[in-house]
């Protein structure tokens, strides 16, 4: 039996499974995934150039694209363990200034967090079509109250063109 099934926009596990039809084109009726495929991946480093660390960058951060939209996943490492922070944009490197909040969270009691956001992050972080552009940052306190910048996207680590279709 053939059916389309639908996923939605974010499809978190679609299966397939090689030769489970016996008798004819087990992979009729399949697509790739286009657009939902793809994703970019950043780093966010130490804040502070004076501390020495392993080379490890302390958060991974990936972005999904969803059409218009991205999912932003990132694995925050390197923080105070249970305290408030916020992930956000800034229009400078260094993450002084205003800052435009994605995401607060707290960190648990290992400095780490999972923090996701969903918006057109791709766009304002290259600066695509007069946008200007911005980097990720986190800065401990909340939303309404950031603080201090804690870490920050390298000059040098920004995502890649869309590719062309």
């Amino acid at each position: 039996m053939i059916a389309t099934v639908p996923i939605g926009q974010a499809a978190q596990a679609v299966n397939y499974v090689p030769n489970a039809v016996t008798d004819g084109d087990s992979a009729q009726g399949l697509q790739p995934l286009g657009l939902a495929g793809e994703s970019a991946h950043l780093t966010l480093v130490s804040a502070d150039a004076t501390v020495a660390g392993d080379g490890k960058a302390p958060t991974s951060v990936s972005l999904f694209d969803q059409g218009l939209l991205q999912v932003l996943q990132a694995s925050v490492t390197g923080l105070e363990p249970k305290q408030p922070y916020v992930l956000g944009l800034s229009r400078r490197p260094d993450g002084s200034g205003a800052m435009e909040p994605l995401a607060a969270f707290t960190t648990n009691a290992a400095g780490s967090a999972v923090v996701n956001a969903i918006g057109p992050i791709r766009q304002v972080v290259r600066g695509e079509k007069d946008v200007q552009r911005r980097y990720l940052v986190i800065a401990l306190g909340t939303a309404a109250r950031p603080g201090a910048t804690v870490q920050i996207q390298p000059k040098d680590d920004t995502l890649p063109a869309r590719p062309s279709r």
